[in-house]
């Protein structure tokens, strides 16, 4: 009678918090089972769509493993018959097909790499999702008093599905996108100007920064006096000795916002609507 084979067992991390314990464990399998088996019993219990993970033998690039299509062997499935070592190396959300096909034809297995050559086509397959939930859905993420205002201040929809709108105003793209409970807004590329909660005021939110722009083109003021409502008090993020500062509060009402027009535009939208708004900073507007 054999004895059973210990395989050690370790992963990546996937988020902060997710390192707060050890990953590293042991199973124990019985001699001569194939590797593919003993790589199915020790992957990752983070059982998310979509999500690829490198298996790494003894440092030997094994395989691809995804909850999608379990595991995709790179080398030869040889029973199992000494201790070896298992490390699963998280690629994110490279689409594990993409990933096992790429790796099976000899590409090295360097997640930066390959992630940069994936992102245009993860944005192609985004793109064609979020079409295709646009046309087969009539859920939206924003509401229609949102949208008349937004387009009567001049702003053009480009897509507007069930988590994200998109629109240009005034020469610049603007991206509004759910995030768990977070309305994120991008203006142009790199990170968001503002993450705020709940929806209905980060609309109210966007529909000031729309009119402040709307002003200036104007010739106005960006901001009208007004008087503020009541409301929790920001406090500047620390790091923000380069670009302009960002302000942030957590509780029912949740906002991290940018720069001094972020924080103007959140004193203007609280306790007023969309219509409030409108009236207030642009009085001619209807």
């Amino acid at each position: 009678m054999t004895s059973p084979i210990r395989i050690h067992v370790d992963r990546d991390s996937v988020a902060m918090g997710d390192d707060v314990q050890s990953h590293a464990h042991e199973i124990f399998v019985v001699e001569g089972t194939p590797l593919s088996a003993v790589l199915d019993r020790a992957a990752p219990e983070i059982r998310a769509s979509g999500w690829s993970w490198v298996a790494v033998v003894s440092d030997q690039t094994a395989a691809v493993w995804s909850v999608d299509h379990g595991v995709r062997m790179l080398v030869d499935d040889i029973p199992v018959t000494t201790e070896i070592d298992v490390f699963f190396r998280y690629f994110v959300q490279i689409d594990p097909e993409w990933l096992y096909a790429r790796l099976r034809a000899g590409d090295p297995p360097h997640r930066y790499d390959l992630e940069r050559e994936y992102a245009p086509l993860a944005r192609e397959r985004r793109e064609q999702e979020l079409r295709r939930r646009e046309r087969e859905s009539d859920e939206r993420y924003l509401s229609p008093e949102f949208v008349r205002a937004a387009t009567g201040l001049g702003a053009v929809v480009d897509l507007h599905a069930d988590t994200v709108c998109r629109f240009e105003f005034r020469d610049e793209l603007w991206s509004v996108q759910r995030s768990d409970t977070m309305t994120l807004v991008f203006r142009g590329g790199g990170a968001p100007v503002a993450s705020l909660r709940p929806t209905a005021f980060g609309q109210c939110w966007i529909i000031a920064a729309l009119a402040a722009e709307v002003r200036a083109s104007l010739g106005l003021p960006r901001f009208p006096e007004f008087a503020a409502h009541p409301a929790p008090e920001l406090h500047a993020m620390s790091g923000s000795r380069t670009g302009p500062v960002r302000w942030a509060v957590t509780g029912p009402l949740t906002a991290q916002v940018t720069g001094d027009d972020g924080l103007d535009c959140f004193r203007i939208a609280v306790g007023r609507s969309i219509r409030e708004i409108i009236d207030l900073m642009l009085p001619t507007a209807g």
